[in-house]
């Protein structure tokens, strides 16, 4: 008689034990095809939502190497400059090349005084101190004050890399000076050097700032102030040779999974090091994805404990019966069966349970793993604290002039609320290729401590 035929033969004849092994199988696939299905799904979630949300790495001068840095006295305070290699567009085509990067945004940076026009009147400190800073951007729409809401634009458009002398201006400097879009301004560079040139910007977006000004402003950190130009128009403001990005350069992930790796490979480039260095913004993703995150390690654990488990009782549910067939393993050995043969017809009558039990765990599975998934969810939800964005405590979130200290908005981000799981062929196919391995590794476990004796001892047992 074949291996295959004492199997089924086995199994057919047992009935209890193979009901009983099957219901063993049946609940461990379900728990486990359970488990694969929600970490699936949970992956994909923070998947989706590492991409809607993103991350970003800036590169930045390094303001702590102090050898790069000039201070003089000014007529409106202390004046400083940088002697260091400018941030130009050499440093972004190298980043550009590293993989993971999606986009950039440069900034620069300049002081402007209104020339045809009036700024927002704030404290003033001496006589040439009604003055505005400003920014200049690769992409207004990527700029910090309009990514994370303190600013939105409401007539016109952002501005992008092809433009040339254009700028955004604020509802209320509109208001001020009864400016709309099309209309030009002139500006002039506020730096104490002076002799700078008169330059004409074409209004093409009015923006409305959401940031409630304190009553202690100066001219310059009035946000209702702040014109945000091309880098163009920033060359001739401020008589630069090339476009420089001194207030660094931001660059936009695929997946801020990987910031870390990314931020290593930029590293590894051939940059001034010793005027430049890297801050890493991740904290959005982070604001949303915690219970996404804690789930997927909690899924993970429970996929790997419960596996761990099942071979446990299925090494100890084996082992109780094997040790009951002592009879049949002498005869079989007495016949001319080799010990590896009587493993061999042990792991086949088991699979042949398994078979079973794990095709039907597609459906139970697929009937429990969303309210699973949802009490799972709900239970890693509750259990992480509130993301805090750090902000200074200084009174800076919003006199930075790049935006960098302000809090990001949350209220549009999209925070899962549950997981939708899917139980699909794939998942039953692990569990399958699992199963299959815990099967085997639990009868050669169940097996050893019968078939190590010698036959001769076996068949004295028999009777």
């Amino acid at each position: 008689m074949n291996l295959w035929k004492r199997a089924l033969l086995y199994t057919m004849r047992k009935k209890g034990k193979t009901g009983i092994l099957f219901l063993v199988l049946f609940v461990m696939s379900t728990f486990v095809l359970t488990g694969l299905s929600i970490r699936s799904a949970a992956g994909q979630s923070a998947g989706e939502l590492r991409q809607s949300v993103g991350g970003s790495i800036k590169l930045i001068r390094d303001e702590e190497k102090s050898q790069n840095w000039t201070y003089e006295q000014g007529i409106g305070g202390t004046m400083i400059g940088y002697t260091g290699t400018p941030i130009t567009d050499n440093e972004i085509e190298k980043i550009m090349q590293v993989e993971g990067i999606q986009s950039y945004n440069g900034i620069g940076y300049g002081s402007v005084y209104a020339r045809d026009f009036s700024f927002i009147s704030g404290i003033q400190f001496s006589a040439g101190s009604d003055y505005s800073s400003l920014p200049s951007v690769t992409y207004s729409e990527s700029f910090n004050y309009f990514r994370r809401k303190a600013f939105q634009l409401v007539q016109g458009r952002h501005i992008i890399p092809e433009d040339d002398h254009v700028v955004l201006i604020s509802t209320a400097l509109a208001e001020k000076n009864g400016l709309k879009l099309g209309d030009t301004i002139t500006v002039q560079c506020a730096n104490d050097a002076g002799g700078y040139p008169d330059v004409t910007l074409k209004i093409i977006g009015i923006y409305k700032s959401t940031i409630e000004e304190g009553q202690f402003n100066t001219t310059s950190t009035d946000k209702r102030n702040r014109l945000i130009i091309d880098h163009r128009a920033m060359k001739e403001i401020m008589q630069t040779d090339t476009i420089q990005y001194d207030n660094g350069v931001e660059f936009f992930v695929d997946d801020p999974k990987e910031i870390e790796r990314i931020t290593a490979e930029i590293q590894k480039l051939d940059l001034d090091w010793g005027c430049f260095k890297l801050t890493v913004d991740n904290s959005a993703y982070e604001a949303v994805s915690s219970s996404l995150t804690a789930m997927e390690s909690m899924v993970t654990g429970l996929i790997i404990g419960i596996a761990a488990v099942s071979a446990g009782v299925l090494a100890l549910i084996l082992h109780m019966w094997i040790r009951q067939r002592v009879r049949e393993t002498g005869i079989l050995l007495s016949v001319g069966v080799s010990k590896s043969g009587i493993i061999l017809q042990h792991i086949v009558e088991t699979m042949v349970i398994a078979l079973a039990a794990f095709g039907l765990s597609y459906f139970s599975g697929s009937l429990i793993a969303q309210g699973t998934s949802d009490l799972l969810f709900a239970q890693a939800a509750e259990s992480q604290p509130d993301i805090e964005l750090e902000i200074p405590d200084d009174g800076r979130e919003y006199l930075d002039l790049t935006g960098e200290y302000i809090p990001y908005d949350t209220t549009e981000m999209v925070s899962p609320k549950n997981i939708e799981v899917q139980v699909t062929q794939n998942h039953l196919f692990l569990v399958y290729v699992m199963g299959m391995c815990i099967v085997m590794l639990s009868v050669t476990l169940a097996s050893r401590s019968v078939l190590k004796m010698k036959p001769r001892n076996i068949l004295s047992q028999m009777s």
